[in-house]
């Protein structure tokens, strides 16, 4: 009689997850990788609902007491002890194939392996469980192996799916991150070239000034120390603006033109100062 029932549940579980066992995480991260960033968001909410329902179902299916009801009420002391082994076993097998799969999943690797480990693992726990049921209680303990199986395919499935989604959003997240930062890095050495060729063709023309060129040397440095205080003043006063507008989470727009207009001034200095230090003989 054991041994017939041992041969009804391992093709339950056999049948149950086979559809497992022919799942590829590459196969879904490349489809998963056409998927927008909004897509991506929406399809892993939708997983995540779906694995909320599995973890209540699993709950109902109230795993650990339910496997006491099928068990032989003349159990030794020896025997429980045993059974307390057997499952302890199984959930840490299961725990550590379970990592090993996710990591997997999340390189796009394949993880048949993985799957029928678990399959394997399940295989050995309830075969190990059988001298210990009560053959009574058959037929509801072949339901509750193929209830159970039936949730560990959806939950290894879904788990799976989100892991792989949340990896590939991560990544397209951080890609369009640092275009953007390399964006910001270009228009900002763009402006800077733009501001820097303008003040060029300024402090030319300043030199090339009539009135400025008949100055003697002493007169046009103290001109040119006069502009840079006061230039430096208006930089100041717009640095400590810009404290001020981080510190009270003002709007970004006006700290932007604000960190626009400290970097004009900062270049103007420079300019200035490599130009007054030009006259100096």
């Amino acid at each position: 009689m054991l041994i017939k029932l041992l041969n009804t549940f391992l093709v339950i579980i056999t049948i149950s997850l086979i559809n497992i066992t022919n799942s590829n995480a590459a196969e879904l991260s490349i489809f998963a990788s056409w998927e927008t960033i909004k897509e991506l968001n929406q399809s892993i909410k939708k997983l995540d609902k779906e694995s909320n329902e599995i973890d209540n179902d699993f709950n109902e299916l109230n795993t650990d007491l339910q496997l006491k009801t099928f068990l032989r009420s003349n159990l030794s002391r020896y025997e429980f002890k045993k059974i307390k082994s057997i499952v302890s076993t199984y959930n840490e097998d299961t725990s550590k194939i379970n990592e090993l799969l996710i990591l997997n999943a999340k390189k796009h690797n394949g993880i048949l392996i993985e799957r029928k480990k678990l399959l394997e693992i399940k295989r050995v726990f309830y075969n190990w469980l059988i001298p210990y049921i009560n053959i009574d209680f058959k037929k509801d303990y072949l339901e509750y192996i193929r209830r159970d199986a039936e949730l560990f395919k959806k939950q290894n499935i879904v788990s799976v799916n989100i892991e792989v989604k949340k990896e590939i959003l991560d990544k397209k997240v951080t890609r369009i991150e640092s275009e953007i930062i390399k964006h910001k890095e270009y228009i900002k050495d763009s402006i800077k070239k733009i501001i820097e060729s303008r003040l060029d063709l300024k402090i030319k023309n300043l030199s090339e000034n009539e009135t400025f060129k008949v100055l003697n040397e002493k007169s046009k440095i103290k001109v040119l120390d006069k502009t840079i205080r006061k230039i430096k003043i208006k930089l100041k006063n717009l640095e400590n603006s810009r404290i001020l507008s981080v510190t009270w989470s003002i709007d970004s727009t006006n700290i932007s033109v604000s960190n626009n207009k400290i970097d004009t001034y900062r270049i103007a200095v420079n300019k200035l100062e490599e130009f007054q230090k030009s006259l100096i003989k």
